[in-house]
C-alpha cells in the first residue's frame, strides 16, 4: 500500500504544474459576434455567429513586451508586460508576433499571439487594469489557414467578453493516460485488499 501511494503522489507532482510567481493567466470567455472566414478556420472549428469563445492569455509581469518588425528583428514596447495567447480559438498559423500587455492611466491593450493565432484587445476608458469581473468590449482572433496570404485568413470578432478567472497555474488538462492509470492503481490497491 505504502508503495501504491508512493507512486500516486509521484504521478501528482509530475502531472499537476509548479506555480510561477511572474505569469498570470487570463480567462476571457464572451460571445462571437462577427466572422470573416476565407481561410475556413472558424467553420473547422465549428465556431459561428452567436457562440461562447473563451480565450487564456498569460501576462508576465518580469518580463518586457515585444513586437517582431517585418525585418525580423524584436523591438521592446517600453513600460509593456509581456503577454501571449495561451489557448485561443482558430488552428492556423499567424505572421503577427506581437506580444505585450500596455497598460496607463487611462487604459490598457493586449496584443498576443502563439504560433496558431493572434489576438488584439483592450479599453482605453478604463483603470488599466484587468481584474476578475473586468469587461472588455471588443477582441479579435485572426489566424491563417496556410502562409501569410490575406485572402486565406480567418477573424473573430468575439463581444460582450469578462474575465471570468486569473491564476498563477497555467490550465493544464490531465491527460486521459494518467487517468487511466491512476483508476488501474485504484483497482489493483482495491483487488489487494480484497485479496488480504
Amino acid at each position: 500500500m505504502k508503495n501504491i501511494l508512493s507512486i500516486v503522489a509521484l504521478l501528482v507532482l509530475l502531472t499537476v504544474p509548479s506555480f510561477a510567481s511572474a505569469s498570470a493567466y487570463y480567462t476571457l470567455e464572451g460571445t462571437v459576434g462577427a466572422i470573416q472566414d476565407r481561410g475556413g478556420l472558424a467553420s473547422a472549428a465549428g465556431i459561428s455567429v452567436g457562440d461562447t469563445v473563451r480565450y487564456v492569455v498569460e501576462i508576465d509581469t518580469e518580463r518586457t513586451g515585444f513586437y517582431t518588425g517585418w525585418n525580423g528583428q524584436d523591438h521592446e514596447v517600453r513600460g509593456s508586460y509581456y503577454a501571449s495567447l495561451f489557448s485561443g480559438n482558430l488552428n492556423g498559423v499567424t505572421s503577427k508576433n506581437h506580444n505585450y500587455f500596455s497598460s496607463g492611466k487611462i487604459g490598457y491593450l493586449v496584443s498576443a499571439g502563439n504560433e496558431k493565432s493572434y489576438l488584439s484587445f483592450g479599453d482605453l476608458f478604463s483603470s488599466g487594469e484587468l481584474t476578475l469581473g473586468s469587461n472588455v468590449g471588443l477582441l479579435y482572433e485572426s489566424s491563417f489557414s496556410g502562409g501569410s496570404s490575406f485572402s486565406k485568413s480567418t477573424q473573430l470578432l468575439a463581444t460582450n467578453l469578462k474575465v471570468t478567472n486569473i491564476s498563477n497555474v497555467a490550465p493544464t488538462p490531465i491527460p486521459g493516460a494518467v487517468l487511466l492509470m491512476l483508476g488501474g492503481l485504484g483497482v489493483v490497491g482495491f483487488v489487494r485488499r480484497k485479496l488480504s
